[in-house]
């Protein structure tokens, strides 16, 4: 038999686990840290505004056009100015903004950054049709069918919208975020609020008596749901929070965040004037920033960091 005498190259890819070994980024170490700071906190709260909005007016409107429809008519605007400064954020965060477009040139269902990217490029289309039959109604063009049928087919985009963000960030490898399974329930339940909140401002500032009445229940109740999503989030992480942050430090971000949840939650039990709903939506949104700022920032900090800093 012949046998090379040459020496053997060394290859350069390293050896691959054997068969039965696990396979991929999920154990292995992460070297880069994605540049994803303030910007992106804000931007998966106008995320959270601009579709819960639009969900909230929807949904109310097609359940009880004559209670809703006035007040979903102002409210589709709102949504669309919301989302164009949302998209103007992530588009900023992407480092060179011409390259946004190359996002749109692929379609992979089984990557969340592609199918969010996607659900919000389609989202925005029906919004923008609901927004501008909106405005134009009041002008007097009324194309009453159009605008419903763009608020039909606004519906299951702008759902996943509101829920592929907490899906991206939990499906990665990155250390805290990985362990987050539940940030995708809280972000969607979140926006829930958020836009049944902001519906509810709206309502109390057109003074629609009838619809204040009933979005009143409705924000109690998303209030208190919103609990359950936020404490299993926070049991999903509380490992990290061990790791990174001081006791007193997570008592102090613990504290905050729970006077922003239980602040509206009083103030729409004891009122319902149009003060005290607006001084609720600003600790709720307050509170869901807070949220969505502390686990963003999860991989940029380090125990070291942390321990030098107090």
């Amino acid at each position: 038999m012949h046998t090379d005498s040459r020496p053997q190259q060394a290859s350069a890819e390293p050896l691959l686990p054997e068969r039965g070994h696990e396979v991929g980024y999920e154990n292995g170490p992460v070297t880069k840290v994605p540049g994803w700071h303030g910007l992106i906190a804000w931007d998966a709260l106008l995320n959270g505004m601009a579709t819960g909005l639009f969900l909230a007016a929807a949904v109310s409107e097609l359940a009880a056009p004559a209670v809703f429809m006035r007040v979903a008519k102002v409210a589709y605007p709102v949504a669309l100015v919301l989302l164009l400064v949302d998209l103007g954020l992530l588009v900023l965060d992407l480092g060179d903004p011409s390259r946004f477009h190359h996002m749109l040139r692929v379609f992979k269902p089984g990557s969340p950054m592609s199918l969010g990217t996607w659900c919000l490029t389609i989202f925005s289309l029906p919004l923008t049709a609901a927004a501008a039959l909106s405005l134009l109604a009041e002008l007097g063009w009324d194309f009453e069918w159009a605008r419903l049928l763009a608020v039909v087919v606004g519906l299951l985009p702008g759902f996943a919208s509101a829920a592929y963000k907490g899906v991206l960030l939990s499906t990665n490898a990155q250390p805290g975020w990985k362990d987050a399974r539940w940030l995708g329930g809280y972000l969607t339940n979140s926006a829930l609020v958020m836009g049944c909140g902001e519906f509810l401002v709206l309502s109390a500032l057109m003074g629609q008596t009838q619809a204040i009445a009933i979005l009143r229940t409705a924000f109690i109740v998303l209030l208190v749901l919103n609990v359950i999503p936020l404490g299993l989030l926070f049991a999903n992480l509380r490992p990290i929070h061990a790791q990174l942050y001081t006791r007193e430090q997570q008592w102090r971000v613990g504290a905050l965040i729970a006077a922003g949840a239980l602040i509206p939650l009083g103030l729409m039990l004891l009122k319902g004037s149009v003060l005290s709903i607006s001084v609720a939506m600003i600790f709720l949104l307050f509170e869901s920033w807070l949220v969505r700022a502390v686990y963003v920032k999860i991989p940029h900090t380090s125990p070291l960091e942390v321990r030098s800093g107090e």
